[in-house]
């Protein structure tokens, strides 16, 4: 007979699994023996950092090296702008563009290249309106990559993104959905806008299923929750800037929760229904 999973119950399952309760639940593949014990192995489990690995890629060039390699800006541009900086508190970009010095084409090109992505000059927000949309919007605002488009044969998603590339919200969109995302960079105004107009299919999503919790440890507890309701689930988590993305797969639900860092004290989560 196997054991629950949950090291400090070790409760044996019974052979005949006539009672409900007695046919357990399972997380990850694991067995356990109530709903007590998957709330415990959950917050064990999102205790245990999910940072992805950092690239072992070479460090980007450095923007001004990148501007004056396509002849955008002078020597004299960047040491004007480097002095002007320490005032105003902008990137180089930014202040490049403040002083005249660079034009919005040309920054996005060489921010392209810096971080090894594509990019459009320009973009129409429609394409987003008409793109993938079963990611929940506040998920997709806290990663700040917009889908516009899927190639379902290569499980790529194409998305927006404002500069810089934030690397660890790609990772986490990849980790958890098994969809390897192909980055575009675009002008800060865009992506704004884009950001605003994304919208979450309602026959995917629904409104009214969308809560507010307070950190990892109502987090393990919604995760208990979906599995005492669909017996059996995978969990997976990651990483990224100051937020936890907590994806739960059962049979008949799928549920993503945000999880701020603990300053915000609360987390978000949207089901989808399968």
């Amino acid at each position: 007979m196997p054991r629950c999973a949950e090291v400090s119950c070790g409760r044996w399952r019974p052979e005949r699994l006539a009672p409900r309760w007695a046919s357990g639940i399972r997380l990850n593949g694991h067995w356990y023996c109530s709903r007590a014990c998957v709330e415990t192995a959950a917050r064990a489990g999102l205790d245990v950092q999910a940072v992805p690995p950092p690239s072992n890629a070479l460090r980007p060039l450095r923007l001004g090296v990148l501007l004056r390699h396509l002849h955008a800006v002078s020597e004299t541009d960047l040491k004007d702008a480097l002095q002007s900086q320490q005032t105003s508190g902008l990137r180089l970009g930014a202040e490049l563009q403040r002083l005249g010095r660079v034009r919005g084409d040309q920054l996005l090109r060489a921010l392209a290249a810096q971080g090894n992505v594509s990019y459009f000059t320009s973009f129409d927000i429609a394409r987003v309106k008409q793109g993938p949309s079963w990611l929940p919007a506040d998920t997709v605002r806290a990663l700040g990559l917009v889908p516009f488009d899927v190639d379902r044969g290569q499980q790529r998603i194409k998305v927006i993104c404002a500069a810089p590339v934030p690397r660890s919200a790609v990772r986490a969109m990849h980790t958890l959905t098994g969809w390897t995302p192909e980055v575009y960079l675009v002008q800060d105004d865009i992506w704004e806008r884009a950001l605003g107009e994304y919208r979450s299919s309602s026959e995917d999503v629904a409104a009214a299923d969308v809560l507010t919790m307070g950190g990892i440890a109502a987090a393990a507890s919604f995760v208990a929750d979906t599995a005492s309701t669909d017996r059996a689930v995978t969990m997976r988590h990651a990483q990224w800037g100051r937020f936890t993305w907590v994806r739960v797969e059962g049979p008949t639900q799928v549920a993503n929760l945000l999880v701020p860092g603990a300053e915000e004290g609360t987390c978000q989560a949207a089901h989808t229904a399968h």
